[in-house]
C-alpha cells in the first residue's frame, strides 16, 4: 500500500483581515484568491479548510502585487484568540497558561493539519514553534510573519503581560527596515535565528488566563448566527452546533459549552429541560449526523468510532444500533434507503433534529 500524506490545510479563518487589508493597499482581494484557484467564499465563511501551499501563494503573491514585503505581518494585526475559533475561547477558560497551550496543542489539528506546534522548555525559557509542513520550494516568509504574530497575539491575550516578555525569532533576514516592523507589532523581534519560534519566560506557563476579550465571544456570536442564517434560534440548536464544532476537539461537554453560552452547568441543564430535551440527546443527536455522513463517505468504522469519542468499537456499534436501529456495519451495507425502511420510512428524531 503506498502511503500518500494529505495535503495540509487550515481553516479559511487564516485569512481574517484579507480583503480589508487588501482595499487599504488598492489590490483586488478576489482576484488575488482566482489566481490561485480560491473562491471570494473563503472570506466569508471562516470554517471552510483551504490549503495550507495555497496559502502561501496567495500571501506570496499579494504581497507582490501591492509592493508590500510587510503584508504578512500586516495580516496578524487583524487575528488573534477569534482566529481560531471556539477553540480559541475553549483555551481561554483554562486555569493556567500552560493548560491553554496544552489544549490549543493537543487539537490543533482542529485549526490547521499539517502542522505540529511544540512547546519545548529552554532553560528559563519556553519555544514555541510552528512547523508548518507545506511544498519546500514555496517561500515561507509571509506565511511564517503571519502566523507567528498571530501566536504572539494569542500569548498576549491570554496573558497581557506576555507582550513584554515575548520575543518572535525568525530565520530568515528582515524583509524591510527592522524598525518597521515595530509599527506592526510590541514583540521584541530578531532575525536570522536558529529557529522560528516565540520565545517566553517559562514562569508564564502558571499565569492565570484572562477572560476571553468581547472580540472573542462576538466571534461565537457571529458564528451562531451564521449556522442559525441570520435568525435567532432556540438554545438547543446553539448547543448543537457548538457540540458539532467541539467534537473533534473530545471537549464537547456541558463544563466547556456552559461558559461558552454564558451560563453555569446547571442552568443550561434547566433550560435544555424547559426546551423539552437535555445535552445528552443534542450530543447523540450530532454524533449520529457525524457518523452516517461519515458511513456514506465510507470512512473506515473504527476512525468513525474514535472520531466520535468512543474508546471501545462496541459501545459506538451499541449506540449506532440505539439511534439507527441497525448496527453501522448493516447501515452501510444496505444503504440509507432500505433502513428508511427498517424505521418506519423516516430517521429517528436524532438524525431530524440535525436537518431542521
Amino acid at each position: 500500500m503506498s502511503n500518500v500524506k494529505a495535503s495540509p490545510k487550515v481553516k479559511s479563518s487564516a485569512l481574517m483581515g484579507f480583503q480589508s487589508l487588501c482595499h487599504r493597499l488598492h489590490v483586488n482581494p478576489i482576484e488575488m484568491l482566482a489566481a490561485e484557484g480560491l473562491s471570494s467564499t473563503v472570506l466569508r465563511i471562516p470554517d471552510l479548510m483551504i490549503h495550507y501551499d495555497s496559502l502561501a501563494h496567495v500571501l506570496n503573491h499579494t504581497a507582490d502585487v501591492a509592493n508590500d514585503p510587510m503584508f504578512g505581518m500586516q495580516m496578524s494585526t487583524y487575528q488573534g484568540l477569534k482566529t481560531l475559533g471556539p477553540l480559541g475561547l475553549l483555551a481561554s477558560q483554562s486555569t493556567t497558561l500552560g493548560d491553554s497551550l496544552d489544549i490549543i496543542q493537543k487539537y490543533f489539528h482542529f485549526h490547521a493539519s499539517g502542522v505540529n506546534m511544540n512547546v519545548v522548555p529552554h532553560g528559563k525559557d519556553v519555544h514555541l514553534s510552528l512547523d508548518i509542513m507545506i511544498d519546500p520550494s514555496i517561500s515561507q516568509e509571509q506565511l511564517l510573519e503571519m502566523s507567528l504574530t498571530l501566536g504572539y497575539n494569542i500569548l498576549s491575550e491570554l496573558v497581557p503581560e506576555l507582550a513584554q516578555e515575548t520575543s518572535i525569532h525568525f530565520r530568515h533576514a528582515p524583509l524591510a527596515e527592522p524598525e518597521q516592523y515595530r509599527a506592526f507589532t510590541r514583540a521584541n523581534i530578531c532575525f536570522s535565528q536558529e529557529q522560528d519560534a516565540l520565545v517566553f519566560p517559562a514562569r508564564m506557563l502558571e499565569r492565570k488566563p484572562s477572560a476571553a476579550s468581547e472580540e472573542v465571544k462576538d466571534y461565537l456570536e457571529a458564528f451562531l448566527a451564521r449556522e442559525s442564517r441570520g435568525h435567532e434560534q432556540p438554545l438547543p440548536h446553539k448547543v448543537s452546533k457548538l457540540i458539532h464544532e467541539l467534537i473533534p476537539t473530545g471537549e464537547a461537554s456541558l463544563t466547556t459549552i456552559a461558559p461558552m453560552l454564558g451560563m453555569n452547568v446547571r442552568t443550561l441543564q434547566r433550560e435544555l429541560r424547559q426546551a423539552g430535551t437535555e445535552f445528552r440527546t443534542l450530543l447523540d443527536d450530532v454524533r449520529f449526523e457525524i457518523a452516517r455522513t461519515a458511513l456514506e463517505q465510507n470512512q473506515s468504522i473504527t476512525d468513525v468510532a474514535l472520531n466520535l469519542g468512543y474508546s471501545e468499537l462496541s459501545a459506538f456499534s451499541r449506540a449506532f444500533k440505539r439511534w439507527s436501529g441497525v448496527p453501522p456495519q448493516r447501515w452501510r451495507e444496505t444503504g440509507l434507503e432500505q433502513n428508511l425502511s427498517w424505521t418506519g420510512g423516516a430517521l429517528p428524531s436524532h438524525a431530524l433534529a440535525m436537518h431542521v
